[in-house]
């Protein structure tokens, strides 16, 4: 973990008023989370806040540029914003081998208590990506409470999650070493992924997601669900036909815009803007 500080300001002229960015560390049940808080300068502020939950892994990594450049929108649009790191993930502290699924969903609860304590606002809003939206939805049903889940592209499954996890792993690990890299056990479960580590217990707690089903206490807890998608696959295919009735959630069908999810995408400039600018619409739309 990096050194700690009391707060960062920039601010910079954003149309009629100033944009305020607020980079610190906060405390999340004795743990020094590192968040960004964006702050809108508005005289009557929306009617929610909205807090960013990363992906995981080198996911998190690939999506810094397009969350940042959503929390940027949102807050250009008066959406008070926040992304954050989990406990031993990016600049927060810990090692990612000491924490889980069931740490994380602490780490969200407490991030949503801080943004509401931040801004204000205490209708808060869970955007999250890939795993992101996977852990979005738990914390919803553990009882966090959000007024608005907003799912892109979730895992649903998440033991074919664990294994697209060493998947990447070996063919990046091949493509970099050729035929000196073999897996010691190719039918083991993977122990790392693109730098990650995967202990027992984290890759347990992937197996036994399957989101179709934890949707159920998730959707019925929150005043409004959103699911955006842009890749079809076996999972999804299946969360759609459970959860298509529009009474339950709100489909957006998206073709990706824009390839984030690569180590290309670490060197491009370009951020999907077409699914960017769907969830800020799709926000505006439902909290005013």
């Amino acid at each position: 973990m990096g050194c700690l500080f009391r707060a960062v300001f920039t601010y910079s002229n954003i149309h009629a008023g100033v944009r305020f960015l607020s980079i610190r560390y906060f405390d999340a049940n004795g743990r020094s989370l590192l968040a960004a808080m964006h702050l809108p300068s508005r005289l009557r502020p929306r009617s929610a806040a909205v807090l960013l939950c990363n992906p995981f892994g080198e996911e998190a990594v690939r999506a810094h540029r397009a969350y940042r450049m959503l929390a940027r929108r949102l807050e250009e649009t008066g959406y008070a914003t926040m992304r954050f790191d989990y406990a031993g993930t990016g600049d927060s502290s810990g090692d990612i081998g000491e924490f889980g699924i069931a740490d994380w969903l602490q780490d969200i609860a407490a991030a949503a208590a801080e943004l509401r304590r931040e801004s204000g606002i205490p209708r808060v809003v869970l955007v999250g990506l890939r795993f992101g939206a996977t852990l979005a939805a738990c914390a919803q049903r553990e009882g966090l409470r959000a007024a608005h889940l907003l799912l892109w592209d979730p895992v649903v499954d998440g033991a074919r999650y664990l294994r697209e996890l060493g998947d990447a792993h070996d063919a990046y690990m091949t493509a970099e070493r050729g035929r000196a890299y073999v897996a010691a056990n190719p039918d083991a479960p993977p122990a790392e992924s693109l730098g990650t580590p995967l202990s027992a217990t984290l890759r347990g707690e992937l197996e036994a997601i399957d989101l179709a089903r934890m949707l159920t206490a998730a959707l019925s807890a929150a005043a409004t669900t959103t699911i955006l998608c842009t890749q079809r696959n076996p999972g999804m295919d299946r969360l759609k036909t459970e959860w298509a009735d529009p009474a339950r959630a709100h489909w957006i069908d998206l073709e990706g815009s824009a390839a984030w999810n690569s180590d290309a995408a670490l060197n491009n400039a370009v951020v999907p803007m077409k699914e960017i600018s769907a969830i800020v619409a799709r926000i505006e739309s439902c909290h005013p």
